[in-house]
């Protein structure tokens, strides 16, 4: 028997298809005239007006609507693959690419009013799928299709399943009632959500200094500078001017003013709109028969329960104390000799961390920067993924794009010369232009309905330093690692090899979604790797001298206690406010940031859950992911690349076994499968210096490890004669 797959087929699903194509092909009409310059291939339309964004986004709804009423309208004795599956699963590949060209917009338009327009189209088509994923009627019948257990292909019966899940977590099998207060509690938290990211987008404070305030900068950052208000030197809260001024500017004052105003930015617009989601959140969790909103979310991922993630967050942040500590006391020490006091915060950690390694490392990260050109490490890092990958990347030359200084690069098999999809590089900061990096699926890698592959495309968006007439754009490191790791992202979707859109790409468990990313920084910190990437601005061809390589790889170790202090308070307050029904954001951060951060307090008048935009971006109860995902990175890199991160061999069984299955596997197979066995814990631990003398695992989520266990070893071995016994029965007495 043939295997289904996303195929229509017999007279009933004939009205369906009838009516698909007549709203696609009106879809596709209105662009094409346009769109001349679009590659093949390529379905978004990333350069629309706003009444255009406006006009695709009412069709796309209206093709929804026709989808799903005819899908409702199969009698339940009549359901089949090919009227109520395969419509559903078509739809979600057909749509894909065009919502994403109505609300990418928001993110990257030079246009004000296309931005907004695209923020307006995100509301409409939100609310719209809210209502569709609330339909009763489709419930029922893919729930009875479900119940004929015919045959399906592994991909086709685990898209069955995640239907019926989705439906049942936001409440289709409780009453009407119930199901009413869902859409609405759910349509109200999405458009807040998008207000809040909104506010970030168009967040355009100034601060101004003179040239003494800022003492510590290199010239040719003052020099970049506008002269603003009172003659005046303008610094905006962009990244560009933020980190090196956090970094390098030996003026505390300056730094704190800085700090202060970062963590401020949308205080009096998202504190409200934030404290609101959350107490949405958990009242929708409640209805659904969740505790609360942490529960509901971690319930599909692989730590399963806030309680496990709890325990994973606390015991890594007591087993660094020591560590933290310590560091925290020659940071202070640092401050003394520097400043006459020793009253260190918030707004001095970047600086005296650098300070620090510059000294201990011998490093001087503004030489570090003169070797990383942004075209050299651009090079670089695309020659790298090709040969590791077995990738070959072509830029698209003149392509539609949405701002002159993105590129366009189409990826193929460089085997077989198959193509594999295409992927955007948008690097540089702009008014309006999302304000961090991140990765951006457009269009899904899957199979279409009619049998052919539809390629992925991705767009990677950064806010590099821009170049000027006197120097190119030069990265610090730690930039170099955000666009390896971003990079990684980006791969993770191109090469994914899913049947269906909901498998494709970054669609993991949120848990898991970091770790490939997280591995390949290691090859920001490996001297092979570095070389390939660097070559001083004025002679590219002297690549990073190997004692800088060195000083950084050993710098890795370099604060990291306190550096993992702050990803484990960020992963707290997450999880603190979504495990309550309403959160007074600014009084959990006063007491939650001097408890973890070893006495540091936080920034007084300040709330940087107003920009935190992970909340509200997808990542709400699951910032713990970045941490919990570093685990099994460890694990990977350790297993397979070190000692060898350019293997070609390794890279290929990456990319075929991590990458390639996307989410149509569970993370935890996908891991066991590549790894060749249980994910642990150890390889993290013997990267930060942290012996672990004794390991637990369960269920398949990294192990925990505490050393009562040896108390309780030492017990058992003076109440049993131990030579007595062999380790089965020691392990009956524990």
């Amino acid at each position: 028997m043939k295997q289904k797959e996303i195929a229509l087929a017999g007279a009933a699903a004939a009205a369906i298809t009838i009516a698909t194509k007549l709203l696609l092909s009106s879809l596709k009409s209105s662009s094409s005239s346009r769109d001349g310059g679009r590659e093949e291939g390529i379905h978004i339309r990333v350069k629309q007006s706003a009444s255009e964004i406006l006009k695709q986004a009412d069709r796309m709804i209206a093709l929804s609507q026709s989808v799903h009423d005819a899908v409702a309208a199969v009698p339940l004795d009549e359901v089949s693959y090919e009227t109520v599956i395969a419509p559903l699963a078509n739809l979600e590949a057909e749509e894909f690419a065009v919502v994403q060209g109505c609300v990418f917009p928001s993110l990257v338009a030079v246009s004000k009013d296309v931005r907004n327009a695209s923020a307006e189209a995100e509301k409409k088509i939100d609310a719209h799928n809210i209502k569709c994923s609330l339909r009763e009627d489709v419930y029922l019948a893919v729930k009875a299709y479900a119940a004929k257990k015919e045959t399906l292909s592994p991909q086709a019966q685990r898209f069955v399943d995640r239907l019926i899940r989705d439906y049942e977590r936001l409440g289709l099998n409780l009453n009407a009632d119930t199901r009413r207060k869902v859409e609405f509690l759910k349509t109200t938290i999405g458009e807040l959500c998008i207000e809040f990211q909104q506010n970030m987008n168009e967040e355009n404070r100034r601060l101004y200094f003179t040239e003494e305030e800022l003492a510590g900068l290199p010239k040719n950052f003052i020099q970049d500078l506008k002269t603003g208000k009172d003659n005046k030197l303008e610094v905006t809260l962009k990244y560009p001017h933020y980190f090196p001024i956090m970094e390098r500017c030996k003026v505390g004052t300056t730094r704190q003013a800085v700090a202060v105003a970062y963590d401020q930015r949308c205080m009096n617009e998202n504190v409200s709109i934030l404290e609101k989601v959350v107490a949405l959140r958990h009242a929708m969790a409640q209805l659904l028969g969740y505790r609360n909103h942490a529960e509901y979310v971690i319930a599909i991922r692989m730590a399963k329960s806030p309680s496990k993630v709890k325990e994973f967050l606390e015991s890594i942040s007591k087993r660094i104390s020591v560590l933290a500590a310590k560091e925290l006391t020659k940071l202070r020490a640092m401050k003394k000799a520097e400043e006459g006091n020793d009253l260190f915060g918030m707004a001095d950690l970047w600086y005296y961390i650098r300070k620090a390694e510059e000294e201990e490392f011998k490093v001087d990260y503004e030489t570090v920067k003169q070797y990383f050109p942004m075209a050299v490490v651009t090079a670089g890092l695309l020659q790298i993924y090709q040969d590791l990958l077995g990738l070959k990347f072509k830029e698209v030359p003149n392509p539609q794009v949405w701002h002159p200084d993105v590129q366009l690069y189409s990826v193929s098999d460089s085997e077989t010369g198959e193509r594999m999809g295409y992927f955007y590089l948008d690097l540089y900061p702009r008014d309006g232009k999302y304000t961090h990096a991140c990765v951006c699926s457009l269009q899904p890698g899957c199979v279409q309905k009619d049998g052919h592959r539809q390629l992925p495309v991705a767009a990677m968006l950064a806010n590099f330093s821009k170049p000027t007439k006197e120097k190119p754009s030069l990265l610090g490191h730690t930039e170099v690692e955000t666009y390896f790791h971003e990079f990684g992202h980006v791969m993770h979707h191109i090469c994914s090899r899913a049947s269906f859109a909901k498998f494709s790409g970054l669609r993991v468990e949120d848990d898991f979604v970091e770790a490939p990313s997280q591995m390949l920084e290691n090859w920001c910190l490996e001297s092979d790797s570095l070389k390939l990437m660097s070559g001083f601005y004025k002679d590219t061809k002297q690549s990073l001298p190997d004692d800088i390589c060195q000083a950084l790889m050993q710098k890795r170790r370099a604060f990291a206690g306190l550096l993992t202090k702050r990803q484990i308070l960020f992963g707290l307050f997450d999880q603190s406010i979504h495990m309550r029904d309403k959160a007074e954001t600014g009084a959990i951060l006063k007491e939650l940031v001097p408890k973890v951060m070893e006495g540091i307090p936080m920034l007084e008048g300040t709330n940087f859950s107003a920009s935190f935009g992970h909340m509200t971006g997808g990542y709400d109860a699951a910032y713990y992911s970045y941490l919990w995902s570093e685990v099994f990175s460890a694990d990977m890199f350790e297993a397979k690349f070190k000692g060898n991160v350019l293997s070609k061999s390794a890279g290929r069984e990456y990319r075929e076994k991590v990458l390639a299955p996307g989410a149509c596997k569970d993370a935890a197979m996908i891991l066991r499968d590549f790894l060749g066995h249980e994910p642990t814990e150890e390889a993290f631990l013997r990267i930060y210096g942290i012996q672990s003398p004794f390991s637990i695992r369960t269920g398949g989520s990294p192990g925990y490890t505490f050393a009562p266990i040896l108390v309780i070893l030492l017990q058992t071995m003076r109440s049993v004669s131990v030579s007595a016994l062999s380790f089965q029965e020691l392990l009956h007495h524990l």
